[in-house]
């Protein structure tokens, strides 16, 4: 028998669920208006200096090489001034465009530089108003919110927002997003919103294909900001703008060059409640953990945050001058299954793959016991979260992978060859090592001959997520609002983020199935999407959960932790909660307005 292992996650995120719950309810559809794509490089804001632009040092990138640990049990003394802020990152950017980014490094930045009209409190999956005057009025029958703009928005060069303008560019989501190659408003915004309309210049008017529990959750993500339209026109997506980029949040972006670094500076114009305490904040790229752990040691940056894997996070905690910050939240780790590329789209070989992986061993050996098998796409403490993949797989199963792989023709002779990819850095150190294991589990069925394939984040993301380049690939997933549906839905509904098992289809409200089991887990989600009774919701969650298991939709592997490592003199707001995390809470959103910097 398989030992199974015991985890937890915070118990706000099962409260959250069963509140949002209780609220109005969701469902679908689908628009693709003609579109374009721009992808051109950005081009700089400014000279930059040499303060802004330096990328990590030499000696720091030598001593990489040489150690994967910090060595030193003391860190290093700072080298930037108390006005600058320095934040290191192995996380690339893939979209910095609202209407398309969905990745967690693309929605850090655009909800630093922007609001919607509902914004979470720092440290809380609480909602505030943010853009909005309140939580905004809903109609009786859940398909009408009425939003009123606060007074005196401007945008970072000054221009004012007013209704009409925001409603124009909310509406990229509907017409150029499906389009846009990150894909967000099929996801977030196509499935729920018919219309978005400005009565007057003050007010904001949604209205809803049917009720949607969570929408106001979903008014909180990145979608939903205020864009500029003299950057972000509404005829096509621009992934990469010219900086200065400008929004109507705390900060807005210099200059920015891609895979380097990233300037932010206040917004002279913004009137909202997160006022930068400092004068700039530099977002620097790091090309592998370990560099970064080196570089907040040494004093070369102020804070490392994503992602540092375990390896680098157990030194660091021992280090005089440092702090590690644990944040519990939703991140999980799994693998997409593309269901119409040879030979995933054979459901047998989908199965073999499920059948034959070892958690418990990718857990213990690659991550020393520091992350969470996970047994369903809901983890543990959301609604209705079930372990169907150990019910039904009992994984690993070896003999049971042979049965699968044997009834579609495979054999020793004649063995499954599975290209599988993944991101080397983006996860952090342990990554490789997870998917050399992972390899080594397939191909103990002798049916299985496995070639491991990497590829750099920004290029990797877009190709896995767009269903049309890879067949399996890992991929790791932090909820947009905290409810189960965004650990379900967005891999079943208008192509799942590069499952297949839906084809975006006009005038279809999830797109076309591609089989009458994907087309009742269509119904089963659509379902609870709108049930506002929380015991009935579980209900269909459960069976939705070994729907989504059967037919292998995606493979879960693990739930993890995210840390950030800072150094002493840098402090989060006590006004937030979690200060001791630099106010970054179960929703992994990092607002750098909150940090501060003593000499």
């Amino acid at each position: 028998m398989k030992q199974t292992r015991l985890y937890y996650i915070l118990a706000v995120f099962l409260m959250a669920s069963m509140i949002l719950s209780a609220c109005a309810s969701s469902a679908a559809g689908n628009a693709t208006p003609p579109g374009g794509i721009s992808t051109q490089a950005p081009t700089q804001g400014g000279a930059p200096t040499a303060a802004t632009t330096e990328a990590p040092t030499t000696a720091a990138t030598q001593s990489a090489t040489q150690a994967t640990t910090p060595a030193a049990t003391q860190a290093g003394n700072p080298s930037t001034s108390a006005n600058t802020i320095i934040i290191g990152t192995t996380d690339s950017i893939a979209s910095l465009d609202p209407a398309d980014a969905y990745a967690t490094r693309d929605w850090e930045l655009i909800k630093n530089i922007s609001e919607g009209l509902l914004v979470w409190k720092p440290g809380t999956i609480d909602l505030a108003p943010g853009l909005a005057t309140d939580l905004g009025t809903v109609s009786s029958d859940g398909l009408t919110y009425t939003f009123t703009l606060k007074d005196g928005i401007k945008f970072g060069d000054g221009t004012p927002l007013d209704a009409t303008i925001y409603a124009q560019q909310l509406n990229r989501l509907l017409t150029i997003g499906p389009k846009c190659p990150n894909d967000v408003a099929d996801s977030l915004a196509v499935p729920f919103v018919a219309s978005i309309t400005a009565p007057d210049s003050k007010t904001i008017v949604f209205t809803l294909k049917s009720p949607v529990a969570y929408f106001r959750q979903l008014l909180a993500t990145s979608p939903y900001v205020a864009s500029d339209p003299k950057t972000f026109p509404t005829d096509k997506c621009v992934l990469f703008p010219t900086a200065p980029i400008y929004g109507v949040g705390p900060w807005y972006i210099d200059q920015y060059t891609q895979k380097e670094q990233v300037v932010l500076k206040p917004n002279p114009y913004y009137t909202g409640d997160l006022k930068p305490q400092v004068s700039e904040i530099i977002v620097r790229d790091y090309a592998d953990p370990q560099t970064m752990a080196l570089a907040v040691q040494n004093g070369e940056i102020d804070v490392a945050w994503r992602i540092l894997s375990p390896e680098q996070i157990t030194p660091l905690k021992s280090i005089s001058g440092l702090t590690v910050g644990t944040i519990n939240g939703g991140g999980i780790r799994y693998l997409i299954i593309n269901h119409t590329m040879k030979p995933t789209d054979d459901l047998n070989v989908d199965k073999a793959i499920a059948a034959a992986i070892d958690r418990n061993e990718i857990v213990d050996t690659v991550y020393g016991g520091n992350v969470n098998p996970l047994y369903s796409m809901v983890p543990p403490g959301f609604l209705g979260a079930s372990t169907s993949f150990d019910n039904i797989y009992q994984a690993p199963n070896i003999d049971q992978a042979k049965k699968y792989l044997e009834a579609s023709g495979y054999s020793t002779s004649n063995p499954l060859k599975l290209d599988i990819w993944y991101p080397p850095e983006h996860y952090g150190a342990s990554t490789a090592a997870a998917m050399e294991l992972i390899k080594k589990q397939l191909e103990a069925t002798g049916e299985i001959q496995v070639n491991l394939q990497s590829q750099e984040w920004s290029t990797y993301v877009t190709a896995l997520t767009g269903g049309q380049s890879y067949s399996v690939g890992l991929l790791g997933w932090f909820f947009d609002y905290p409810d189960s549906s965004n650990y379900l839905d967005p891999f079943v509904y208008n192509k799942g983020e590069g499952t297949n098992v839906t084809a975006p289809t006009t005038g279809s409200t999830y797109g076309t199935p591609m089989n009458d089991q994907i087309k009742l887990l269509v119904d089963l989600l659509s379902q609870a999407d709108v049930e506002q009774d929380p015991a009935k919701r579980t209900q269909l969650y459960q069976q939705a959960q070994d729907l989504f298991a059967n037919n292998v939709v995606t493979i879960p592997l693990f739930f993890v932790a995210e840390h950030v490592v800072y150094r002493s003199n840098i402090h989060g707001s006590s006004t937030y909660a979690t200060p001791e995390t630099l106010n970054i809470g179960p929703n992994i959103e990092f607002n750098y307005a909150t940090l501060s910097k003593t000499p």
